[in-house]
């Protein structure tokens, strides 16, 4: 193929894919930078534990173990934890892709809530505002990703301000808050950045896919755009009247300018983007597997880890059994935020130690050697934002094998919070990086980065809205002529 004809094959891909994706372009731009301020709604771990009540101790007359098998299920939970159901102490346990629920005090199962029920077990958040109305529903919006399919189905609490509660039916806890604003401005942002319209997003692979040839094809669409710009560009030979770019209407001329400008960005955005799904198994992702979990606990929760009942101080809110390098831990949650470690001896502490810890995460690399250390404050991998927050200090562990595997373990409960091996940093800089600019001389002054992501952000938005005046114009052009 010719290059005359080659550029000319450019140029209608660009126009054509530009007139069908453009649109959609601008509006993930505008959803980015509602997303860089304001988080998809969910119900974080400490809103949970700090709306708990203290838990009544003189009802606990039963252990986990005695609760699990009165649950009549095969095996052994994943999770277990003691606190409040209204007014009765209760066990949480998760198994079987489920949560499930028995009251400490009787070993009774807890039955879906009726509307009087579920507002008792809401209480702590309701407040005395009143309430609208209570709704049971599957899922809806701002419960269609798949961390809630454990707890479905719901009764949505609507309260006369705006707020929503979900009280799960199955383990009678509330799950997620939502509020008037979170939900207006999440519709313009995180439903419409990743496409997570209800019909859409309950059907996984459907909207992977979908979501993966949007952003290839969006992606093919600015680089040809970007290729044919810099053909445009004259530097050393300008167009009559020393001009650079050969047009003059303003809408072109401004659509050439902004995509040399800031075609680059949009293009490693695009990349990224379509990165962040791992299309071909690029990466396997920061999550460490169950079984890489369950080699550091030392085994599963089992008779041994569920059989005892740890000393409660009148403070506590919660508790949870653990398995760590084999041995059994119970974790108490305080109302002041603190936690303690108890061991079965009785022995209590804030942490496990870093020793322990490097002990105990041999197993995930066997015959290999690492090097442990105190994690206090964020490296290239482990570090906050603006909603999402990492607790220090964290045990990281560098193992010499030949993935280059990286561990990062929080000390209070011992579980692998963040992996990494080779294949995944580069990741990390391809998507990660490219996508959220979380650069480390960013992310020490946020609001540097905030204006970065908005100014370009705003190139990339005018890039996209010219090229849909562009495109909108010829079309109208052409019905008009065949109307003619």
């Amino acid at each position: 193929m010719n290059p005359a004809k080659f550029a000319r094959w450019l140029h209608l891909g660009h126009r054509w894919l530009g007139m069908t994706l453009g649109l959609m372009l601008l509006l993930w731009f505008v959803s980015g930078v509602v997303m860089l301020f304001v988080a998809r709604p969910q119900l974080t771990d400490a809103e949970r534990l700090a709306a708990l009540p203290a838990l009544a101790t003189e009802r606990v007359r039963i252990s986990p173990l005695t609760a699990w098998q009165a649950l009549g299920l095969t095996g052994w939970p994943e999770v277990v934890r003691l606190n409040m159901a209204g007014d009765r102490p209760a066990y949480r346990f998760f198994a079987q892709n489920r949560w499930s629920t028995v009251y400490a005090d009787d070993a009774s199962h807890f039955s879906a809530p009726d509307t009087a029920q579920a507002l008792r077990l809401a209480a702590a958040y309701l407040g005395d505002t009143g309430v609208a109305a209570v709704t049971p529903l599957a899922l809806d919006q701002w419960t269609v990703y798949r961390q809630f399919d454990a707890w479905r189905p719901f009764l949505r609490i609507e309260l006369a301000d705006g707020r929503d509660y979900y009280v799960s039916t199955g383990s009678g806890e509330v799950v997620l808050d939502t509020n008037r604003s979170e939900r207006a401005w999440n519709w313009i942002g995180s439903v419409v950045h990743w496409l997570y319209f209800t019909p859409l997003r309950q059907h996984g692979e459907l909207w992977r896919g979908l979501v993966l040839w949007i952003s290839f094809a969006a992606l093919l669409m600015a680089l040809a755009g970007l290729y044919l710009g810099w053909q445009r560009l004259r530097l050393r030979t300008p167009y009559p009247g020393g001009r650079r770019t050969p047009y003059r209407a303003a809408w072109k001329y401004w659509h050439h300018l902004l995509g040399l400008s800031g075609g680059v960005f949009v293009i490693t955005w695009l990349l990224s983007g379509w990165l962040s799904l791992a299309p071909l198994g690029l990466a396997s992702g920061i999550y460490a597997t169950p079984a890489e979990q369950q080699q550091l606990a030392g085994g599963e929760l089992s008779a041994d880890i569920l059989d005892w009942l740890p000393e409660i101080t009148p403070a506590t809110r919660e508790v949870d059994w653990l398995r760590f390098a084999g041995k059994p831990l119970a974790r108490l949650h305080q109302s002041a935020g603190e936690q303690v470690i108890i061991e079965r001896n009785g022995r209590r502490r804030h942490q496990l130690e870093l020793d322990e810890i490097a002990l105990a995460a041999s197993a995930l690399r066997p015959g290999t050697t690492q090097q442990a250390q105190w994690l206090t404050e964020p490296d290239q991998r482990y570090f906050s934002l603006r909603h999402q927050t990492r607790s220090f200090p964290v045990a990281r562990l560098r193992f010499n094998d030949s993935e280059h595997s990286v561990f990062y373990i929080n000390p209070q409960n011992g579980r692998i919070v963040m992996q990494a091996n080779r294949h995944d940093t580069a990741f990390r800089w391809f998507y990660q990086a490219l996508h959220r600019f979380d650069f480390a001389p960013l992310l020490a002054q946020a609001w540097r980065r905030d204006a970065l992501i908005i100014i370009l952000s705003l190139m990339g938005g005018a890039l996209c809205l010219s090229g849909c005046v562009l495109g909108w114009r010829r079309l109208f052009r052409q019905s008009r002529s065949a109307g003619d």
